[in-house]
């Protein structure tokens, strides 16, 4: 239990003894006097009323009070469940929006990549075919240089069994 509430409880159990012991002094008639009117009662039972009264009331305030901070408190975690659900919902919105951005990009990204791969292959095929005519051009060349060199040896009196030889080693 808190300290107030210990306390309170207390303070209520020692006018009960108090009351209890001095029970006679507390049913004695006294003349009273209210502003506009006199009459004789008992003062320690009017006073231990007037306690118990304001007791009562206190307790009553205290439960109004306790009440009214439950109220607000289950209204709080209302309001703040809805607000975690929108967040919820408004990440939900933003992870839905990022997927479909990052999809986009990796498309994007994709088709670079092929035109890239396209392009790269062209030119593969562009330096084979100009390796093909100058390996061409090379086997024509040296084709006819082998045939100026046979020509020439032929000239010279040479045999052919020379010039295949060097057309074969070629």
């Amino acid at each position: 239990m808190r300290f107030r509430t210990t306390f309170m409880i207390v303070v209520l159990a020692l006018v009960a003894i108090f009351a209890a012991v001095n029970w006679e002094a507390f049913l004695a008639p006294t003349p009273l006097t209210l502003v506009f009117t006199d009459f004789q009662a008992p003062l320690g039972l009017v006073m231990l009323g007037v306690v118990v009264v304001l007791a009562a009331a206190f307790l009553l305030y205290v439960m109004a009070l306790q009440t009214s901070a439950l109220f607000e408190a289950r209204r709080l975690t209302k309001q703040l469940d809805m607000q975690r659900e929108l967040a919820d919902q408004a990440e939900k919105s933003r992870f839905i929006e990022l997927r479909g951005y990052l999809q986009s990009e990796l498309q994007q990204l994709q088709q670079r990549q092929n035109a890239h791969l396209s392009a790269l292959t062209n030119k593969i095929e562009s330096v084979q075919q100009d390796i093909q005519q100058r390996g061409q051009l090379t086997e024509n060349a040296v084709a006819a240089q082998i045939g100026e060199l046979d020509d020439r040896l032929q000239r010279l009196g040479v045999g052919t069994t020379g010039t295949a030889a060097i057309r074969a080693t070629v």
